[in-house]
């Protein structure tokens, strides 16, 4: 009996407080919800999108949400509206925790999950089923635990179409992830196996398509510090409108931007790709693979915030007039309000200009860029340039002052690196006709002295640092008045 009573007396006390903290998640869910919405449109609005909480239904077990999205860019949501009835409304079931029984029994704060089939959401569901062999399910689960951090899956089915005779094939798309509602830190990984469409003459077939993406920091307007990488295990497609043929060619996309310790930031972009047997045309025949890296780095954080903010709300602005632009009775385009759309542009143009200088640190700020170029037989050639900022730290508050200061300061205020190497036996490989016009523009170079022949490669190297000009490990100062000059007549 004792035993008994201990197990009855335990039952009790879990039910209590399985039902003490079911209401007070309950009655929390509706903020989580809000917060999760009212952040996430923010960062929509300035690609014309809005989202807000439409209705909710609180219940002490479960409640129900109605989200509703609507795009505010008129030219964007004319386009939307041809297929889609807009404002779109999604409704969400939410099972407030702390123990959820569906699908296994498990902890958490709520689970929020959703079930949408495209059809619905169309204005022309007939149209819809001629072309679609069965309806797009979208379904998605998040769950939230105790410590405001959200586990989120979404998936598709297999999507099966038939376009004016183009069969379209999509494998089921699956996005799985975690993040913290509060910060949006987290990770996210979206993975489609295979995308097919074609017809008799044209295809294109991709897969293995993944995009894993690292946010470390979420800043209020919309600017992030991660890490993103989208890779493509292999491309076939053929285009008649296309002077190429790829064939077995794979890539990787990746994006880092990352913060200093000095406030400021580095953004570094790297694209890789390889050809396999794809048909190029006879200039680039002879490729093999490309890779190109752009790095913006030293960029002051303040600065980058500001011209956030700043593209933002000149975004909605534009938003607002293109609104007006058209009479709603006749169509016709009001010339009053295109004339203050145009008035707002040039205007703003010039606050970019003093906005853009805003995000030079000196002796921080530079641009890289690198390209690299393999053909098949592994013979390669390559560019590498780098342009630093060495100017005032202190820069002018107008657009007119800044032109100013650029075009008759422009070799006080950077340090120049270029580095071009083109391997001879690359050169080789190259098309008898590419080669003899290569050949006769390397040999103009060389007697200039601005090309460098070597046993195995013709190289240009330059370096420009304090008004001093090195050519190929030689001083060539005497060039940069000829330069100087140059800026000044054109204005730069």
């Amino acid at each position: 009996m004792a035993k008994f009573t201990k197990i009855i007396a335990s039952l009790i006390g879990v039910s209590a407080l399985w039902l003490g903290g079911t209401a007070y998640i309950s009655s929390n869910t509706k903020s989580y919800l809000n917060t999760y919405i009212a952040k996430s449109s923010s960062l929509y609005n300035a690609n014309g999108m809005q989202m807000h909480v439409e209705n909710f239904e609180k219940g002490f077990f479960s409640s129900n949400a109605k989200i509703k999205i609507d795009f505010v860019d008129p030219t964007l949501r004319e386009t939307i509206s041809e297929t889609f009835k807009l404002p779109i409304e999604l409704d969400y079931k939410i099972e407030n925790g702390p123990l959820f029984f569906k699908n296994g029994l498990s902890l958490g704060s709520s689970r929020i999950s959703s079930t949408v089939n495209l059809s619905s959401y169309l204005v022309d569901q007939e149209a819809f089923k001629k072309i679609f062999k069965e309806d797009i399910e979208l379904t998605s689960m998040t769950s939230i635990d105790f410590f405001n951090n959200a586990s989120f899956t979404a998936k598709t089915n297999k999507i099966l179409a038939n376009v004016d005779g183009d069969e379209v094939q999509v494998s089921p798309l699956t996005i799985e992830g975690d993040m913290n509602i509060e910060t949006f830190q987290g990770q996210m990984k979206m993975l489609v196996d295979s995308v097919l469409a074609e017809n008799k003459t044209e295809f294109i077939k991709a897969r293995n398509i993944v995009l894993d993406a690292d946010i470390k920091k979420f800043y209020d307007n919309g600017f992030y510090l991660g890490n993103f990488v989208l890779s493509l295990g292999s491309l076939d497609m053929k285009d008649e409108l296309l002077p190429f043929e790829l064939n077995g060619a794979k890539g990787t996309f990746t994006m880092d931007v990352e913060e200093n310790k000095n406030k400021t930031i580095d953004m570094k972009f790297n694209l890789h790709a390889k050809l396999g047997d794809s048909k190029l045309p006879k200039e680039y025949s002879s490729l093999n693979e490309v890779e190109l890296s752009y790095a913006l780095n030293g960029t002051k954080l303040e600065g980058l915030l500001a011209f956030q903010d700043f593209t933002t709300g000149l975004q909605v602005k534009q938003q607002e007039i293109m609104r007006r632009l058209k009479s709603s009775t006749t169509g016709e385009i009001d010339m009053k309000v295109l004339a203050e759309l145009e008035k707002v542009q040039t205007e703003n143009m010039e606050r970019m200009m003093v906005l853009m200088a805003g995000l030079l640190h000196k002796d921080s700020s530079n641009l890289n860029i690198e390209m690299k170029m393999i053909d098949k037989k592994e013979k390669s050639s390559h560019l590498e340039m780098n342009l630093a900022y060495v100017g005032d730290e202190v820069l002018p508050t107008t657009a007119k002052a800044l032109e100013e200061k650029f075009r008759k300061e422009f070799l006080n205020l950077v340090n120049i690196e270029l580095d071009v190497e083109l391997e001879k036996d690359y050169i080789a490989n190259l098309p008898l006709e590419f080669q003899q016009e290569l050949a006769g523009q390397l040999q103009v170079g060389a007697m200039f002295g601005v090309v460098q022949e070597n046993n195995s490669s013709f190289s240009f190297d330059a370096s420009y640092q304090a008004k001093r000009l090195m050519l190929n490990g030689k001083d060539r100062s005497e060039m940069l008045q000829l330069l100087e000059q140059g800026l000044l007549a054109e204005g730069i």
